[in-house]
């Protein structure tokens, strides 16, 4: 089983923007070495304690950082930007690191209904038109547009020898469909919904019959040397998303005793609700993840996990993604 790494570049307290941007040049470096298949990057517009709204800028940085683990956006949300433009950026990307570099697109807004009117105009518009806008891409990608097309005789320069490998992400049937009949390989959040999970993931099989791709599937999980140890860590977690669900913006993740201060200057039912909150996430030490990771790759028959993990500090993560490497066994990126 392969294991590779989802980076939503979070920021943790006390940390600036400039160093959590560069620590994830060291954790692809550290995954690299504990012999992660993939390190993707996730786009996210103004999203409290999330730092990257441009994956492909990252992804250089990175690129030039590390030598064999391959590369991607999860995802690029398409339905923001022109095809040809996010064609050309990656075959640019591809061109730099042969054979290293994927590209996975979404559907999402990736923030508030403000940003994406600033990033778009219409977001709603326009994701209406997200099947057709997978199909020019891969016309790009493929240089197959029929003659007479307006594009046919369009390049989206520099093309490499080796195009991106195109993943679609999403949560549903409608993404699993329209990975199918765009011929790309697919991606399931299962850190964002984990009902009917397989039976998506079936179906997309089903559909891809012909001609089979890759499947994977994104899970949340936290490790640490004991249960009670990751369950401490966690709590700063749970404290952050429930801030950012009630709407308030906190630039980080709250370190272990901001959280229980937080935690504890609410009424008993208030505290009880977010510690008891359900959350697909996967948090204990090493059995308890491995177990579990086991237990969900043979529900979905997945070719591959892709973890993210979120903690209060940058050496917590890198920590956890150290011990999940050693748990699992895996096929490495060498």
């Amino acid at each position: 089983m392969r294991l590779s790494i989802l980076d939503q570049i979070p920021r943790s307290t006390h940390t600036t923007n400039e160093v959590a941007l560069s620590e994830s040049g060291e954790l692809a470096q550290a995954a690299e070495s504990f012999g992660y298949h993939r390190y993707w990057i996730a786009e996210h517009h103004d999203l409290s304690g999330l730092l990257c709204p441009a994956p492909e800028v990252l992804l250089a940085y990175i690129g030039a950082k590390t030598h064999s683990i391959r590369l991607g956006a999860g995802a690029i949300l398409l339905p923001h930007y022109a095809p040809y433009k996010v064609a050309e950026t990656f075959n640019m990307l591809a061109n730099l690191f042969p054979n290293r570099i994927d590209l996975g697109l979404g559907r999402s807004p990736g923030g508030s209904a403000e940003a994406s009117i600033a990033l778009s105009g219409n977001f709603v518009e326009r994701v209406h038109t997200m099947g057709a806008r997978v199909e020019e891409l891969m016309h790009f990608f493929r240089q197959d547009f029929p003659e007479g097309h307006t594009y046919s005789g369009l390049q989206a320069s520099p093309v490499p020898f080796q195009s991106p490998s195109v993943w679609m992400l999403g949560t549903s049937k409608k993404s699993a469909t329209l990975a199918a009949k765009t011929a790309t390989n697919y991606a399931y959040g299962h850190f964002m919904k984990a009902e009917n999970g397989p039976d998506v993931v079936a179906r997309y099989r089903e559909q891809r019959e012909s001609a089979p791709r890759d499947t994977m599937v994104a899970v949340s999980a936290l490790c640490a040397d004991t249960r009670d140890r990751a369950h401490a860590l966690y709590r700063s977690v749970q404290v952050w998303q429930a801030c950012v669900n009630k709407g308030k913006q906190l630039q980080s993740i709250p370190t272990e005793q901001e959280a229980e201060d937080y935690l504890m200057a609410l009424p008993e039912t208030e505290r009880e609700t977010i510690l008891e909150e359900k959350s697909a996430a996967i948090v204990g030490d090493q059995d308890d993840v491995k177990t579990e990771l086991e237990r969900i790759a043979l529900l979905y028959e997945a070719d591959e996990l892709m973890i993210l993990t979120h903690a209060p500090t940058f050496q917590d993560r890198l920590h956890s993604y150290r011990l999940i490497a050693e748990a699992i066994p895996q096929l490495t990126s060498f």
